[in-house]
């Protein structure tokens, strides 16, 4: 066992960024996954060698041994438009090494080839989710959280958000300042605010997946996988109905977004790609519920790996 295996992936993180905290200073950021990766390995008997980046078209990323020492490598795919997706596939293999990887030793490799029992393989193939099994589930949500929380520390986050008005600009600020996608950095921002808020990706007048605040949640505001875009929202009317206000939430009447329970004004901020042909809408209600429901756990919204670049 290692001193990381078993632990929380956001512990694992928080270590982590308080140590970088410590060495480079509060304006440490983006995260040089890779350099840490390894620096970070080094105190272990099966250390991560080496980082190469390629054009791997059917998967993002991979943790994988070498085949005669024990060292790791991680490989992953440069061939894509999205920078911090690239960002973010590095953390997550590298947080599989921290979570999740049965350490290796040089007796595994006593013959120079590794025994069948030592045999791993970590590859994330986001398009296969559906056949993943649950321990892979976990797995794959394990080492989301390890790299949300290595790039974007909680108390950085809050200190670049606090007491300010979600704009445009200012989620510019964040992605630039944490080197992360579009749908990564307010991803985060619905898991932390105590607002009701929520976020919805669509496309062709229909959302693809979302999520929302512990708050909202509570309340009756969940977005289910295929739901239909009001026509009177700003993601349903399209770029043209944010001109004049492209950089601020704009208030809507009750009636247009409506969800069990709720039916109330709500401000909508959306984000529109013409490349993608998709829409990011950030929506926030009224702080006081109209109808609030009982606590309960939560549940995730739907498909939750990061895929927008902004």
């Amino acid at each position: 066992m290692t001193d990381t295996i078993g632990k929380s992936p956001a512990k694992v993180a928080n270590d982590l960024s308080n140590m970088l905290d410590m060495v480079l200073g509060q304006e440490r950021f983006p995260v040089d996954v890779g350099e840490l990766a390894m620096e970070r390995s080094k105190n272990h008997e099966d250390p991560i060698t080496k980082v190469v980046g390629g054009d791997l078209e059917g998967f993002e990323g991979m943790l994988r041994h070498h085949k005669k020492k024990a060292e790791w490598h991680i490989i992953h795919n440069t061939n894509t438009e999205y920078p911090g997706r690239e960002r973010f596939t590095l953390a997550h293999e590298f947080g599989h090494y921290l979570l999740h990887r049965k350490p290796l030793s040089a007796s595994d490799f006593a013959d120079k080839v590794i025994s069948p029992e030592a045999q791993q393989e970590f590859s994330c193939t986001p398009l296969e989710r559906n056949l993943w099994g649950k321990s892979h589930q976990i797995q794959e949500e394990e080492a989301d959280t390890f790299a949300s929380y290595l790039l974007m520390p909680m108390n950085d986050y809050r200190q670049q958000v606090d007491g300010e008005e979600i704009t445009i600009d200012l989620l510019g600020h964040i992605t630039d300042r944490y080197g992360v996608s579009l749908t990564a950095a307010i991803r985060k921002w619905i898991d932390f605010t105590h607002m009701r808020a929520a976020m919805v990706v669509a496309r062709d007048g229909y959302a693809l997946w979302g999520r929302a605040s512990q708050a909202a949640l509570k309340t009756g505001v969940f977005i289910k996988s295929g739901m239909t875009i009001p026509n009177g929202s700003i993601a349903g009317q399209g770029p043209e109905a944010q001109y004049g206000e492209t950089n601020k939430a704009i208030q809507l009447p009750n009636g247009i977004w409506c969800f069990p329970r709720v039916n109330e004004p709500v401000e909508e901020l959306t984000v529109f790609s013409n490349r993608l042909g998709q829409s990011i809408s950030i929506l926030l209600f009224e702080d006081t519920p109209t109808s609030p429901l009982d606590d309960g756990p939560r549940d995730w919204d739907t498909f939750d790996q990061f895929e927008w670049r902004g």
